[in-house]
């Protein structure tokens, strides 16, 4: 099985000069999944070359801002990036919240949000 894990960022609340907040992509036979999103992902993503509307599933592992700081405006790029394909956005108790509130300030996204909340 063919798999790659691309570091995008990781162990940093506080972004620095060396690291940036959470976030990895894994791309398993071409599928992707971005794990966490902390704030900054898009221009990691951008350095590393790692394609925004590729993205097949988001997992935010929990709510801490550094893991999610950075999903509203992947979001909104995703959506300026053409993408019309569904988006699942899987993560703990209180993500549905999270999204809902989000989905509030991006006035148009052309693509749903499916949430998935506290997966077992």
């Amino acid at each position: 099985m063919k798999f790659e894990l691309t570091i995008l960022g990781c162990g940093s609340a506080v972004p620095t000069l060396q690291r940036n907040a959470a976030a990895q992509v894994l791309n398993v036979l071409e599928r992707y999944f971005l794990i966490d999103c902390g704030e900054g992902t898009q221009v990691s993503m951008r350095m590393k070359n790692c394609g925004f509307k590729n993205i097949d599933l988001i997992c935010i592992t929990h709510l801490h801002g550094d893991h999610f700081y950075g999903l509203m405006g992947l979001l909104s790029t995703i959506g300026n990036s053409s993408r019309i394909d569904d988006l699942t956005i899987v993560g703990p108790k209180g993500i549905g919240k999270m999204i809902n509130a989000l989905k509030t300030l991006i006035e148009y996204l052309p693509y749903k949000i499916i949430v998935v909340e506290n997966p077992k």
